[in-house]
C-alpha cells in the first residue's frame, strides 16, 4: 500500500507540472485496477493483454500480453515506432 493521496495519477500530474510537459504527448500503460487512475490522468492509456477486466475496460487499447510483445505493439499501434 503507498501512501495516502498519493497515486500514479497524482505521479503523473507533478511529473507534467514539473517538466511543464503537455498532456496531450502522454501514454500510460497499465495491468491492474489500480492503474485506471493513471489511465484518466494521461492523453491515451494502453492495457496489457494479461491486465483485468475493468483495466481494459478503462484502457484506449489493449495490446497483447507483455511476454508476446505487447509494448512493442502498442508502440507500433500508435505510430510511436515503425515495425
Amino acid at each position: 500500500m503507498g501512501v495516502r493521496g498519493i497515486t500514479k495519477a497524482h505521479a503523473v500530474n507533478t511529473l507534467l507540472e514539473h517538466l511543464g510537459a503537455d498532456r496531450a504527448d502522454t501514454v500510460a500503460f497499465g495491468d491492474a485496477k489500480i492503474d485506471i487512475p493513471m489511465f484518466e490522468a494521461c492523453a491515451t492509456s494502453v492495457a496489457m493483454g494479461s491486465g483485468g477486466d475493468e483495466c481494459k475496460a478503462a484502457a484506449d487499447y489493449v495490446t497483447t500480453d507483455v511476454d508476446d510483445d505487447g509494448i512493442w505493439n502498442a508502440f507500433v499501434h500508435l505510430g510511436l515506432i515503425e515495425d
